[in-house]
């Protein structure tokens, strides 16, 4: 314990400098070489950032070597975090594989769930590979080390142009469920129970209705129009501001107005079991 931390409090002190810690004993250790710091006992995923902030009093700045079982359930409680404007940057360590997938383009087989969600969410950067040689125990896959500077609430929301984040998480996981099918067929039971409650012929309309219209004001340089054939792609060949144009036509708002009123949400990404 303190590989990470005591650099940390050497070069920012303990009045800045906090830490969430499981393991009981490491808790102990870290008190013991630093009285005065703060450490959490508990765990990272029921870990109320947006609190931690507003304790601070400044958005958090967050450190640390991911453990590689809950590295993804991590990543979407900052994002959810990040809602709340309670984050600010995370320079973390992680499994190379979910680096790539974080980065990757469209038309890969690294495009997914998480490629969507943090190019929209945050500035991603993957700085270096780090070889299992330096860690102990030694892992047996290579490393990353990733910086992400995560979008304020304001300008988050217009990046999503007024689409509430919930609806984006389930057009997004029903479509990449099934990424070998088209968009279209891997959305058709969301759209049918979800959006039509059972109505087949509405449901159908629904997923042959041509791409809304992008706002005339407001739109951000990464949103695209969805192309007219969007219902015969397969997932990874739409980007993530397709993503949301997707959800903003089958969800709304139609009119791509940004309710600055209303809150993102304490909890979409996160797994339901992950945290309060």
């Amino acid at each position: 314990a303190g590989a990470l931390t005591d650099p940390l409090v050497k070069t920012y002190g303990t009045e800045v400098v906090q830490c969430i810690e499981i393991d009981e004993r490491a808790v102990e250790l870290l008190h013991s070489k630093h009285p005065n710091l703060v450490v959490q006992h508990a765990d990272v995923l029921q870990v109320n950032y947006a609190s931690m902030a507003q304790e601070q009093g400044t958005p958090l700045v967050v450190v640390g070597n991911l453990p590689y079982y809950i590295t993804s359930q991590i990543l979407f409680a900052l994002a959810d975090a990040s809602h709340f404007g309670a984050v600010n940057c995370a320079t973390v360590t992680m499994q190379w594989e979910v680096a790539q997938r974080m980065v990757a383009p469209t038309k890969c087989k690294d495009y997914g769930i998480l490629s969507v969600v943090f190019q929209l969410y945050a500035d991603v950067r993957r700085h270096f590979k780090i070889p299992p040689t330096v860690f102990y125990p030694q892992p047996k896959v290579d490393s990353a080390l990733v910086g992400l500077h995560f979008w304020g609430p304001a300008e988050l929301r217009k990046r999503l142009m007024g689409v509430d984040p919930s609806d984006l998480r389930r057009v997004v996981t029903a479509a990449f469920q099934q990424r070998r099918k088209t968009v279209r067929n891997g959305l058709k039971q969301l759209v049918l129970k979800d959006i039509c409650d059972g109505d087949k012929e509405r449901a159908k309309a629904l997923l042959q209705s041509a791409p809304l219209p992008l706002p005339t004001r407001g739109v951000k340089g990464f949103t695209k129009a969805l192309p007219a054939d969007w219902a015969s792609k397969r997932p990874e060949e739409l980007s993530p501001g397709q993503f949301v144009e997707l959800t903003r036509l089958l969800f709304g708002p139609a009119d791509g107005v940004v309710d600055e009123t209303k809150p993102l949400g304490k909890k979409v990404w996160r797994k339901l079991k992950h945290g309060d």
